[in-house]
């Protein structure tokens, strides 16, 4: 990791390549996730949808169906992640009250677009009302295509210092090595935390157990890797990456700073071989508009994407493979503005550096290897 004052001064390189629409209108995109065979899905208000190629070469979008008991279906669609034939999705519900008053000043905000003003919105009425959440799975070898499995209602444990009543289920992360889930509680409060969730069936599924609160920032992204968890969050005055190593008990450990952004607000993330793609949605006013930061594993943001078709970055997926809809290297964006799914294909340099190649292992910009 380097200094903070050293992040601060150094800057990072423009990050060149094209950008291309893959679909559009998904509201309130939230999420994005690649399978190992790289089928692609986004979550977003209105549900969970795969991408498919169409037979004219454009894309389309087919809804995972919801049928899971006790699940309200206008809940928010968070986090995704998937583990071979299983997708897995957080959602949350917001139980506003029916008071007429109420609902006029707010609305419902289950349907809130998460962006700064919003969020702030949605964090002070969870002070108030309950909200309720959950861990669906699909299995993706079943047509058509449905959550039909509840795997855990989630109220933390509250031996472990959560809030029974105050859980905003986000971030995932899977372990299938120990069957077990991470989840981003992103509620305000103390809860705001990391949890851990049993996937084995013979295990107790529902019970959910506090894990790591990384400090200063509530959770949101979170990415297995290298004997730890990396995650992303959000401070009063800053955005940041973070890892927490595991200990051999399989406990956290204390958590490392990676990389922080004054007065930025960082979303999903993707980690790959030499470092992460992190999903910049924009500042804390919500007036700015977002960016893909590419930071390397020492803890330094070496390359910066900005484009006039890029405007609220939320979610990034690196596709290992060529298919239909993008190709090896391209690095899928979910873009709040409009509801987008966006295929970045950066130039040649720094698709090497997504590689792993071309870069040293003190994060040196693909450019000043020219």
């Amino acid at each position: 990791m380097i200094p903070f004052y050293t992040s601060l001064l150094s800057q990072p390189a423009t990050v060149g390549g094209s950008l291309r629409t893959l679909c559009s209108q998904i509201a309130s995109i939230d999420s994005l996730v690649l399978t190992p065979n790289q089928r692609l899905f986004a979550s977003g208000r209105d549900g969970v949808f795969e991408l498919l190629a169409s037979a004219d070469g454009s894309s389309r979008t087919e809804r995972v169906a919801f049928a899971v008991d006790g699940v309200p279906t206008d809940c928010m669609k968070n986090g995704m992640a998937t583990d071979g034939d299983f997708l897995y999705l957080a959602c949350a519900h917001l139980h506003q009250s029916d008071n007429p008053l109420v609902r006029t000043i707010l609305n419902d905000l289950n349907d809130v677009e998460q962006v700064a003003k919003c969020l702030l919105q949605l964090y002070m009425a969870a002070f108030s009302f309950r909200v309720e959440s959950w861990i669906l799975r699909c299995d993706l070898r079943r047509t058509p295509l449905a959550f039909t499995e509840r795997l855990a209602s989630l109220a933390p444990d509250a031996g472990s210092g959560g809030l029974g009543s105050n859980f905003l289920a986000n971030g995932l992360a899977i372990d299938p090595q120990h069957s077990c889930l991470y989840v981003a509680n992103s509620a305000p409060g103390f809860a705001a935390a990391i949890y851990r969730v049993a996937t084995d069936g013979s295990a107790d599924s529902t019970r959910c157990t506090l894990w790591h609160r990384p400090p200063g920032c509530k959770p949101n992204g979170l990415r297995l890797r290298e004997q730890g968890l990396c995650y992303t969050g959000n401070g009063v005055s800053s955005a940041v990456l973070g890892h927490v190593p595991f200990n051999p008990d399989g406990s956290a450990s204390t958590s490392e700073i990676i990389e922080i952004a004054p007065l930025r607000l960082f979303a999903h993330f993707d980690a790959v071989p030499p470092g992460f793609v992190v999903a910049e949605s924009g500042d804390t006013t919500g007036l700015q508009a977002g960016a893909l930061r590419l930071v390397s594993c020492a803890g330094r943001t070496i390359g910066m994407l900005r484009h006039a078709g890029l405007r609220r970055p939320c979610a990034v997926a690196l596709a290992h493979a060529d298919t239909a809809l993008f190709t090896a290297d391209e690095v899928l964006v979910a873009d709040r503005h409009d509801g987008r799914v966006l295929a970045f294909r950066p130039e040649e340099p720094w698709r090497q550096w997504l590689r792993g190649e071309n870069a040293d292992a003190r994060g040196t910009h693909p450019a000043a290897k020219q």
